[in-house]
């Protein structure tokens, strides 16, 4: 009896054995069916940028050394997969993210995190003019000031980045994203047009610009202006993300303006995105934040012709911003006289950031409030790259003869050895961009000899039925209006300043820039023709095309 007791337990023990067996297979399979392929896994990472020490800052002529930090500066990163795709957005605090530090960083990512895969890194600068330089500096004039650069400075931003990326993808969970678009006005054309050629009143700047009918930052007050090339674009474009519990996480936001305000101070400053920064994490906590600028290389973040009515404006709104800075300027090496006039150029710059940070705000806040309504957690998600070709900015003969003479004549000039030692890095470190910029006209005429085209690369990324479409040039803004116009995406975020292994970009203007001169629109400041510009526009708007299956017959 105790025998086929024995046997029935475990018989019946055997046979719960395999239910319970099935029960667990049916809920793995219950969860594999719920587990969706497409949907999203997001994640955020962040690390600042803010090398200690003088580490060199570039974005003026002249060199200039980090002596603290007026704002913080950061590298921030976001990481979106699902099961067959992968995309990771970067944004640099920086003026520009060199080749050298994208090569820098994917070699660590490609040891420590191989599993990133870093063709799917996209990394974008906000082009502020104080953050640490990724360019190898090297000093060969006479100077008197601690700098750190070389590829010192290169190899912490590469590990700062590629620290940043990993925290992002380690931080993965399943999410959601939003996106819409609002206004608000930040970037105001910067080239200034004159009903005359300037260049036979105030000739030509030799390694830096030819002058024509405009000048960047020209005189509104002369009695030749003519107004402004270019327009602007008040179009913010945003894409959210939440974590599983439908709470907001952080957000791509894409502004059509470089973050250059107060340009040429001698501390790490992230420009408005400080602010927008500061005003983002009193509302909304500790959120990731991709700060991307859309096509802007003719758009800054002032206005010309209004300044002394910007000024009032700022005064009666924001008094006590106003006074707090009057008691606290910011602090230069050498000595600046702190009249009223001086302060006001620098009350106009600061307060610009802090009223374009609340414009920015008040639309983040405004399309946040109805783009939630469609949170989307398993959306279309494709990303592709192409390497393009496109047509170099031509340099006719002449030009080369010309830069040859300027070449003697700045070779002529001579380096201080004495003095003060700001303004010997001033002098010595100004002279000797002239002659870089004019030798590097003199190489690129030899070079086109060669390569009538530049190769680079292009990201573009769907998600949902918004899109994004990169570039790496100080894009001018119609070539922006002519992808958006055609793309067959709803929302299409073009994103200047992206890096690619082959080269850092430079300015690319428009048929009318060329035609207008003025920097940002010669030798010295481009790379790729308005030819080239409208081949990037076709090569983009394909992409477009074919990543939404329109039929060849509707391209």
């Amino acid at each position: 009896m105790k025998k086929v007791k024995f046997i029935v337990s475990i018989a019946v023990t055997f046979a719960a054995g395999i239910i319970l067996s099935g029960c667990v297979n049916c809920a793995a399979v219950k969860t594999q069916k719920k587990t969706d392929p497409a949907r999203l896994q997001i994640g955020w990472g962040k690390r600042s940028i803010a090398m200690k020490g003088p580490a060199a800052i570039t974005g003026q002529s002249h060199l200039r050394v980090a002596l603290g930090e007026y704002s913080p500066v950061y590298a921030s990163a976001l990481a979106i997969t699902n099961a067959k795709e992968t995309a990771v957005f970067v944004s640099v605090d920086v003026v520009s993210v060199s080749a050298s530090v994208l090569k820098g960083m994917l070699d660590i990512l490609k040891k420590e995190a191989p599993e990133i895969p870093g063709n799917k890194i996209i990394v974008n600068a906000s082009h502020t003019h104080d953050g640490p330089s990724t360019a190898n500096i090297v000093i060969k004039y006479p100077n008197k000031v601690e700098v750190i650069g070389g590829t010192k400075v290169q190899e912490f931003l590469a590990r700062q980045i590629a620290d940043a990326v990993k925290e992002a993808w380690q931080n993965r969970k399943d999410g959601s994203i939003a996106y819409g678009y609002g206004f608000a006005t930040v970037g105001f054309s910067r080239r200034t047009l004159y009903l005359d050629d300037t260049s036979k009143r105030f000739g030509n700047q030799p390694g830096y610009a030819s002058n024509g009918h405009c000048i960047m930052y020209g005189n509104t007050k002369d009695d030749k202006f003519a107004g402004y090339e270019a327009g602007m674009d008040p179009f913010i474009n945003i894409m959210y993300t939440f974590d599983a519990d439908d709470k907001l996480s952080g957000a791509i936001v894409n502004v059509p303006c470089p973050a250059q305000n107060m340009e040429a101070i001698w501390h790490y400053y992230a420009g408005f995105w400080a602010n927008v920064r500061e005003k983002m994490a009193a509302k909304y906590g500790d959120i990731g934040l991709i700060c991307q600028s859309a096509a802007a290389g003719d758009l800054a973040p002032r206005q010309l012709h209004y300044n002394e009515a910007e000024l009032r404006r700022y005064k009666l709104k924001y008094p006590e911003l106003v006074e707090d800075y009057k008691k606290n300027p910011i602090k230069f090496p050498y000595y600046i006289p702190r009249e009223e006039k001086y302060l006001n150029k620098e009350i106009l710059e600061i307060i610009r950031a802090e009223d374009a940070a609340n414009r920015v705000m008040t639309a983040f806040d405004e399309v946040l409030s109805w783009a939630s309504k469609e949170k989307l957690t398993a959306p279309e998600f494709q990303h592709e790259v192409k390497t393009v070709k496109l047509d170099r900015f031509y340099l006719p003969p002449e030009i080369l003869a010309q830069e040859k003479e300027y070449n003697k004549k700045f070779m002529a000039q001579k380096f201080m050895t004495e003095g003060d030692k700001w303004q010997m890095l001033i002098h010595n470190s100004t002279l000797n961009a002239r002659r870089n910029k004019v030798n590097g006209v003199i190489k690129r005429f030899e070079e086109q000899q060669k390569t009538p085209a530049l190769e680079t690369d292009i990201h573009v990324v769907r998600i949902g039925d918004a899109a994004f479409a990169t570039n790496r040039f100080e894009l001018f803004m119609d070539f922006m209006h002519r992808i958006q116009g055609r793309s067959p995406f709803t929302q299409t975020f073009i994103v200047q300043l992206v890096t690619d292994t082959k080269g850092v970009g430079s300015y690319l203007a428009t048929e009318r820039g060329e035609k207008n001169k003025g920097y940002g629109a010669t030798p010295y400041s481009c790379q790729v023709s308005p030819k080239g510009g409208q081949q990037l526009v076709e090569h983009t708007v394909e992409m477009l095309k074919n990543m939404k299956n329109i039929p060849a017959a509707q391209k």
